[in-house]
């Protein structure tokens, strides 16, 4: 039986949208193989070159990361080192601490130069990289770029470490010789030598005003209450003794109600005086647990987060 011209069209129309489709489906499958990105897994033989070629490079400059890890931790010891030997008071050891650490600091700036360099010799890690190393060296590299801005703040972190142990291991040496010389003055004065006796509270004033000035300077980072109160309290003993012996060299010597009233106020003042030195030490123990302890804080911080990276290394 012959098929009717309208039905030959349907059937012609069908079989094209067939195989129409069948070529769109083909022509998708042969578009998605050639478009898989030469970076990731999907052709690694597309990227094998250049990983052949920048492997080494990168691991180079991991290398040079493991550098700067133990730079990093090396001037954390020294800043560890600095704590003890500001809270035993020993000023010898706490210099040679501070050098150490600021040489160590050197040693941190010199591997991350080397770092940048390192890096800046990795080939196919500019312009389109994805089109050439994989998608895994690819983010290595950047792993290494980025731990490199890692030791950025380490000379503002030793900058404070520095200042601040220097200052505080300064303050107990002007408390002692402000004490010297208020002895002395007092020995003066309980002898009737009114002028002398003046003459070294005015000397013992230089130190208490130095000893101030690094209280507020330790102050923007550390707790200085102790040493504040230590301060204020000889500034009013100091006050007193001073008052008793102008009082006493205007009278000649003698007892006059006015001696009597100076001679009240000094021994109220004596009285608020700390008793040792236990205030020093409670002093020293704020400073290392304000910004210096911060400081070696974040170098220790520092150092743990290289390790991290280094760890996720190949």
């Amino acid at each position: 039986m012959a098929v009717p011209e309208s039905l030959r069209a349907i059937i012609a129309g069908v079989a094209w949208l067939v195989l129409a489709a069948l070529l769109a489906l083909g022509g998708a499958g042969v578009a998605a193989a050639l478009n898989h990105t030469p970076g990731t897994a999907a052709r690694l033989e597309l990227t094998y070159a250049a990983d052949v070629a920048a492997k080494p490079a990168i691991d180079g400059a991991a290398a040079k990361l493991a550098d700067i890890g133990e730079a990093v931790d090396k001037l954390g010891i020294a800043g560890r080192a600095a704590l003890t030997s500001l809270g035993t008071g020993d000023s010898t050891a706490l210099k040679t601490a501070l050098d150490d650490g600021t040489s160590r600091l050197a040693s941190v700036s010199a591997a991350s130069d080397a770092l940048a360099g390192a890096l800046a010799a990795v080939p196919f890690v500019t312009g389109p990289r994805e089109l050439y190393l994989s998608t895994g060296l690819a983010a290595r590299y950047d792993q290494l770029v980025n731990a490199r801005t890692l030791v950025s703040g380490l000379a503002d972190n030793w900058a404070v470490l520095s200042e601040q142990a220097i200052d505080a291991s300064a303050v107990p040496t002007l408390l002692a010789q402000h004490d010297v010389l208020t002895s002395k003055a007092a020995r003066e004065g309980s002898a009737g030598r009114y002028v002398q006796a003046l003459t070294l509270l005015d000397s013992a004033g230089a130190p208490m005003t130095q000893a101030q000035a690094l209280r507020d300077r330790l102050a923007k980072k550390a707790d200085v209450t102790t040493l504040t109160a230590w301060l204020n309290d000889n500034a009013v003993y100091d006050g007193a003794l001073r008052t008793l012996y102008q009082t006493l060299r205007d009278a000649k010597g003698h007892v006059t109600s006015a001696v009597r009233k100076a001679l009240a106020a000094e021994q109220a003042a004596r009285a608020g005086l700390p008793k040792n030195t236990n205030g020093v030490i409670v002093f020293m123990n704020d400073i290392a647990r304000g910004g210096l302890n911060q400081a070696v804080i974040a170098i220790d911080t520092t150092k743990g987060l290289i390790g991290q990276v280094l760890d996720q290394g190949p």
